[in-house]
């Protein structure tokens, strides 16, 4: 009897032959199922997650080696009952029935369910609903809605690439339906997704190697989905604050004069900076045969990298260098390393001959011994005050199927084939670093840059960027649904190399839309390529927008400002997600699923919850049109109120992007221009609330922006800003949880700023006292109403203790 997987409301059901036997249960509360193909195994989680694990028979190759889940199974032991249609099997808050050839789980879907066999893989394959929508799959610059496509669950290097790349650095195998469910297949191996590119309703499943597994995940919203998933996954800790700043980065700095040259030059336009990236010429002088040196060999070009760093850090600049895990055969550490290298069949370490840096060997980063010696060139590059590290080339970027690794460190056995394991590559690198990083440096929070990974890198910290895009307005319009779909994959902080990298177009315009864009993003890093006296037929475009002729330096100067003028929002949304799984972007059906034209929307996007964002993605667009989903808008140039469920034709002038904000929204500023986070405070701040007649709040997060675990060891600040509503009389209330963490401001000073409000109110009180249109010398509070702006400020102390202003108009 042929079986297949569908999904139509109302219950789960999984297809039984009629050899299958009467379920049993386990000491441990799993329900397993045998059948002549094989066994079949459910285990309960939290939050109406189930995990369904086939062991086909005679398949030996079934390990699981991820460690993508850290959430426990419920041990609850499950009580069986027969009836005469099948058995019933009942935990304390959901229950299972089998009923002839179905299980039917809960009431939240329906899933009949089966055994996917085709050359060299298994898998499942799921029926799919006529207008079912399929998300995620990781990083792919395809349409946000994966149906009809086919693509590799394979991390893969593509240089250059555009719109219509469908297999890209990162991938993920966490996927949702608009059917209100998500599968979640924990499988590092080479594997693939056909959703309906094959068989229109059919979605297809199927892995080359590893334990047969799908976690069904079930929830009544995007949000509550995505919430389970990283309670299975984990969320991403939250990062140095600096990591919210500017960086300088590119292909790349050459010497320590030739960084300082730019230095000076940001400097001198004032354009605020946190960090400098050096790229692979901080250890050796060309593009090929110098990598695995990690050391600064070039005396001349880095004469004393322990002062140049310190100097830095005197500053505010952080120092981040390269690392890859491939060691070339020419360089310093080539026999060394061998040791450490992942092997061939015979168990000689694997020499890779067409490596485009030269000869060379892989790490085998799945071995203690060999995370030690790579930990080992590491230690000496913090001791000198390196505070930063980005991993490039890790999907492996070569990678061939002939190579083996040892997973013996892992408790297995045998050798395992590059492609049996080799999404995991890039994972168990970040967790090397992480898990080092935070045994040499316990307090201190990691900054980790790494293109690829797999699912829970999040929780040890990965800042995963998205390849090397290309350099050009298709490159930027492909950044849209990459992020997007990674974010919906669980990856929170995935960003671009701002103004693109590979190859290209000289054309400031589109530097300047990339960057409005970028702006926006959780990682704001400008990159790109600037090999002169290298490689001299390379494309050489500047980063840096001190590098720039007016008036883009004076946009792009102020683009940077607005990135650190919005870090108290953007540093709460980093809390948002290590505290309560939310993502900093999302697509607009994400918030707004009732609204079915969000989506068809895949050119905007929602940065937290309260700003939509509708980058320009053409070149000369005088115009944009936007949509807004249901509700209230404001617009951010002119606050003028909008009605959602429209669309909009919205100016594109070069120096600014439309952005709305939603009704009822707070937004908090710092009160000053920064040079760098170091300046940071919420000593001073400006709160712009956009009015709606609904109640609404907002807490603001603070703590000292580097230690590591903050929220853990209770070193942090909530501050509640919320509201009634703006109405005849409104009432706002500021209060916080009393949090303590070193550094915390005593006083801060609020600026509450209401734009559209028509007149004066005839009262403002605060705590029972009536504020004037001056300073109240008692506490400094003052009212003052910008006639020409239609804007209220309401200026008052807060120390903790609890404000309320009472508004009548």
């Amino acid at each position: 009897m042929k079986c297949t997987i569908c999904f139509i409301l109302p219950v789960l059901l999984l297809c039984l032959n009629a050899s299958a036997q009467k379920p049993e249960v386990a000491q441990d509360g799993r329900v397993s199922i045998y059948k002549a193909d094989g066994s079949w195994t459910f285990t309960r989680f939290k939050n109406s997650v189930i995990k369904i694990t086939h062991q086909p028979v005679g398949y030996k190759t079934n390990e699981l080696v991820s460690d993508a889940v850290i959430a426990v199974p419920l041990k609850e032991k499950p009580v069986v009952n027969t009836t005469a249609k099948g058995s019933i099997i009942s935990w304390e808050d959901m229950q299972m029935e089998l009923i002839g050839d179905t299980i039917k789980i809960g009431n939240d879907q329906l899933i009949v369910l089966a055994k996917n066999t085709t050359a060299n893989n298994n898998g499942f394959n799921f029926i799919l609903t006529p207008s079912e929508k399929i998300f995620g799959a990781g990083e792919r610059a395809l349409p946000l809605n994966r149906r009809g496509y086919r693509f590799n669950l394979y991390n893969n290097p593509w240089y250059g690439y555009g719109m219509g790349a469908d297999n890209l650095n990162y991938s993920v195998p966490f996927i949702t339906s608009s059917n209100n469910y998500a599968l979640f297949f924990d499988n590092p191996s080479k594997s693939y997704l056909d959703i309906g590119k094959t068989t229109s309703n059919v979605l297809q499943y199927g892995a080359s190697s590893g334990e047969i597994n799908v976690y069904v995940i079930t929830g009544n919203s995007y949000a509550r989905i995505l919430s389970s998933y990283h309670q299975l996954t984990g969320t991403q800790p939250v990062p140095p604050r600096w990591a919210l700043g500017n960086f300088l980065s590119r292909f790349g700095y050459k010497s320590e004069e030739h960084i300082e040259g730019i230095m000076d030059q940001m400097k001198q336009h004032k354009i605020p900076y946190d960090a400098v990236i050096f790229d692979l010429f901080w250890f050796g002088d060309s593009v090929k045969g110098t990598m695995g040196n990690l050391a600064w060999v070039n005396k001349k070009a880095w004469p004393n990298p322990r002062k140049m760093i310190s100097d830095f850090k005197k500053e505010g600049t952080k120092t981040i260098l390269i690392t890859e895990p491939f060691v070339v055969r020419s360089s310093l550490n080539y026999t060394a390393s061998k040791k450490f290298h992942a092997v061939d069949s015979a168990g000689n370490p694997y020499v890779l001959k067409d490596f485009y840096f030269g000869e060379a060997g892989l790490i085998d980063i799945f071995r203690n011994d060999s995370k030690d010696w790579f930990w080992s060139k590491y230690k000496p590059q913090m001791k000198l005050g390196v505070e930063g590290w980005w991993g490039d080339l890790g999907e492996p970027e070569k990678h061939p199927e002939n190579l083996y690794h040892n997973l013996k460190s892992l408790g297995f056995k045998r050798l395992f084939k590059a492609d049996e394991v080799h999404n995991l590559y890039g994972h168990l690198w970040t967790k090397m670093l992480f898990d080092k990083y935070a045994k040499e440096y316990p307090t201190k929070r990691l900054f980790s840059l790494n293109r690829s990974g797999f699912a829970g890198t999040q929780r040890y910290g990965i800042f995963p960027w998205s390849g090397d895009v290309s350099r050009s307005w298709n490159g930027l319009q492909a950044q849209l649904p990459v992020m997007l779909g990674m974010s919906m994959s669980g990856v929170p902080y995935i960003h671009a190399d701002a103004g693109g990298f590979a190859g290209g177009e000289k054309d400031p315009e589109l530097y300047i839309r990339w960057l409005q864009f970028a702006s926006y993003t959780p990682i704001f890093r400008p990159h790109g390529t600037e090999l002169t006296g290298i490689e001299n037929n390379a494309i050489n475009y500047p980063s840096e927008p001190a590098l720039f002729d007016e008036p883009h330096r004076s946009i792009a100067k102020r683009i940077v400002d607005e990135r650190y003028a919005m870090l108290p929002y953007n540093y709460t949304l980093a809390y948002e997600q290590a505290a309560n799984a939310k993502p900093l972007v999302s697509p607009l059906y994400y918030y707004f699923s009732a609204d079915t034209t969000t989506y068809n929307v895949e050119d905007e996007f929602m940065w937290g919850e309260n700003i939509l964002v509708a980058p320009i993605l053409q070149k000369g667009a005088a115009t944009r049109r936007v949509y807004l989903p249901k509700g209230k808008w404001y617009d951010q140039k002119f606050f003028t109120q909008h009605e959602g469920d429209k669309w909009y034709t919205d100016s594109a002038q070069l120096a600014s992007m439309p952005i709305y904000l939603k009704a009822g929204s707070f937004i908090p500023y710092v009160g000053k221009p920064l040079q760098n986070t170091t300046e940071y405070s919420t000593e001073k701040l400006m709160v712009t609330y956009l009015p709606s007649a609904d109640s609404s709040s907002f807490t603001l997060f603070d703590d000292d922006g580097s230690t590591n675990n903050s929220i853990k060891k209770k070193l942090f600040e909530l501050i509640k800003f919320e509201t009634t509503g703006w109405n005849k009389t409104t009432r706002f209330t500021i209060t916080s949880n009393q949090g303590k963490f070193k550094g915390k401001p005593p006083l801060r000073t609020f600026d509450l700023v209401i734009p559209t409000v028509a007149n004066i109110p005839h009262t403002v009180m605060l705590n029972g006292r009536r504020l004037l249109q001056q300073e109240t010398p008692e506490t400094g509070a003052h009212v003052f109403y910008n006639n020409q702006m239609g804007a209220l400020y309401i200026h008052f102390s807060f120390t903790g203790k609890k404000i309320q202003i009472d508004i009548v108009q």
